[in-house]
């Protein structure tokens, strides 16, 4: 079954005779042939057999389902990928030094979508176009991992959705032999050092720190260069920046490694590496040049009083990578290029906290606050004139406290999981305390599609001039999972909240509402009665002001006499069945409001 997909997920389509002898071999990304780690992998192959690489989409008990390319879709053999052109150096082949200062040493991504939901970058790999393959699997089929750079025996349960695999396939060309799970960055290589770097990208700087310590006060930085950053601190290094002016123009030659690894950013700080700015004026009008750059584990960035603005693409605020932290106050960051969130956090999951912020984006695609990772904001204000308000992709999450944010998408907030491979599976969060969040949009105010999503609200109000507050469902039209299984299942809680507008629900979602702390919902739920599972609970100091007649599975309330409930002449339908109704013992029950409580 072929599906035309948004993200194009690297696949090699090779005869295994091939692979093992490196006769016309498909390459990985260090241009190295893919590693065979299983013996049963090595020993099975044969002119017969075929092997195949894709992403997890779905898995069963029984079955993979695995999203492969359009092979040679980059342009070039199939699976095959150019080297990025070499990055800036002086001529001796080393990386510029630094004008004096106190050291003696030479020192060393998103959201998507204005009037539609946010496009993921381009590919991994090449270009667009791609196929889901079905792969059976047996109690004879073999696994094992390259995950993180070491070969290990694993099983059928230690696969997840969005895992890169290479399979060797039977003769049959549907049963799998062996199964291989390889590493998730594309790029040439992944480092598996101490500091947790997402891969051996090889980054220059105009100005850079390399394990070293590097001090500067009152001094401006600059690059012209294509794929340069302006100023690098890597392996180990550290810098301490005061009252700089740092620049970039010149353009990326590859939006993922900038995405996810920093390429062409103004100051990008990697591999264990740390920077502590204070008093910064950053600016950049090149293609992929984000401002501050942090990818790694252990790699670290704190910016005190900071003005940010970038005018290209794909050129975020704050970007942090794998794991990778950023800690910012009084900050004030604009950005004017498409997918240019003003605080994002790509591939590998980063973190990013930010207090006393002013945000501005301009572009499509380019949300307050795009999340692949954890996102934490208090005191701050911002507006998205392109995109969503913020956007939750996958296992990640975003907390607010005392925040307005402002957004234009085709939804306020939305909270999914696409098929790029950026983010986890798994139960994407919002956070919301003493916070004014809206929308432009005609659209819902929260979008859930293909995730769990738990949101929390307390004490935060919801602008937004449409009729829905909520919409719960899969698509179609975007490849993020597999229509008719991509549901999104949300359970919010409103805490001294006020809630206002229906909640809409298709077959494959559900939408679960907990009110407490004198919290009021003013609305229909499921008024079209097309939800999979649709609930209420109400604490004794809640309410419920139906706007429309309601279908919801089963109604949870302190006051057994539903007297919290004001019907507006409206009828409550209920699910007498759900094991959660057996209080009402399949009864009709009188509302407030002539209106009534009555069993399906």
């Amino acid at each position: 079954m072929k599906k035309q997909v948004i993200i194009l997920l690297l696949a090699i389509t090779v005869t295994a005779a091939g692979a093992l002898s490196g006769c016309g071999t498909a390459e990985n990304s260090d241009g190295k042939a893919p590693a065979q780690t299983s013996e049963n992998q090595k020993n099975t192959a044969d002119e017969n057999t075929l092997t195949v690489m894709g992403r997890v989409k779905n898995i069963t008990d029984d079955t993979i389902t695995l999203t492969v390319s359009n092979p040679g879709g980059s342009g070039g053999p199939a699976g095959s990928m150019e080297k990025p052109p070499s990055l800036s150096e002086n001529g001796d082949g080393q990386p510029p030094a630094m004008p004096d200062n106190d050291t003696s040493q030479p020192p060393a991504s998103s959201g998507n979508g204005a009037g539609q939901p946010p496009a993921m970058p381009d590919s991994d790999i090449g270009g667009p176009g791609g196929e889901d393959r079905d792969i059976t699997v047996t109690k004879d089929t073999a696994y094992a991992s390259e995950k993180d750079q070491k070969s290990k025996k694993i099983s059928l349960s230690n696969l997840s959705q969005g895992d890169m695999i290479a399979v060797v396939l039977d003769e049959d060309q549907e049963t799998a032999v062996s199964i291989t799970v390889q590493p998730d960055q594309p790029g040439p290589g992944n480092s598996g050092n101490e500091a947790g770097d997402s891969a051996d990208i090889s980054l220059t700087g105009a100005k850079t720190i390399d394990g070293e310590k590097a001090t500067s006060s009152d001094e401006s930085f600059s690059s012209a260069e294509d794929d340069e950053n302006t100023i690098l601190v890597e392996n180990y290094g550290k810098l301490q920046l005061a009252g700089a002016s740092l620049s970039k123009s010149g353009d990326t030659s590859s939006e993922d490694y900038s995405n996810f690894y920093g390429q062409n950013a103004v100051l990008a700080v990697t591999s264990g590496s740390s920077a502590e700015l204070t008093n910064v004026d950053i600016t950049s009008s090149g293609e992929g040049s984000n401002a501050i750059f942090a990818t790694g584990k252990n790699t670290s960035v704190l910016v005190d009083t900071a003005k940010i603005q970038t005018k290209g693409n794909s050129a975020r605020g704050l970007d942090a990578t794998y794991g990778a932290g950023i800690t910012a106050s009084n900050v004030d960051i604009s950005t004017e290029g498409a997918h240019c969130a003003a605080l994002a956090t790509d591939r590998g999951e980063g973190t990013i906290d930010v207090t006393s912020a002013s945000l501005s984006t301009q572009g499509e695609g380019s949300p307050c606050i795009y999340s692949t990772g954890k996102i934490t904001v208090r005191d701050s204000s911002g507006t998205a004139s392109g995109a969503q308000t913020l956007v939750v992709e996958g296992k990640n999450s975003v907390d607010l406290t005392s925040c307005k944010l402002k957004g234009s998408g085709d939804n306020g907030l939305m909270l999914y999981q696409s098929t790029s491979g950026d983010a986890q599976a798994g139960t994407a969060v919002l956070s919301a305390t003493d916070s004014r969040l809206t929308t432009t949009s005609g659209g819902p105010m929260i979008y859930v599609t293909n995730t769990d999503a738990q949101i929390t609200l307390t004490n935060t109000r919801l602008k937004f001039p449409g009729a829905t507050l909520i919409a719960a469902a899969g698509n179609e039209t975007n490849n993020w999972g597999i229509p008719g299984q991509n549901g999104g299942n949300l359970t919010l809680t409103g805490i001294q909240q006020k809630l206002n507008g229906n909640v809409s629900c298709d077959a494959i979602s559900t939408v679960s509402l907990t009110l407490s702390e004198g919290s009021v919902f003013t609305g229909a739920i499921d008024p079209e009665h097309t939800g999979k599972t649709t609930s209420i609970q109400l604490d004794d100091s809640s309410t419920w002001n139906v706007t429309e007649d309601s279908y919801i599975s089963f109604l949870g309330n302190t006051r057994k006499d539903c007297s919290n409930i004001n019907s507006n002449g409206c009828t409550i339908y209920y699910d007498s069945s759900h094991p959660d109704s057996k209080w009402l013992n399949g009864e009709s029950v009188p509302l407030p409001g002539d209106g009534q409580l009555v069993p399906l």
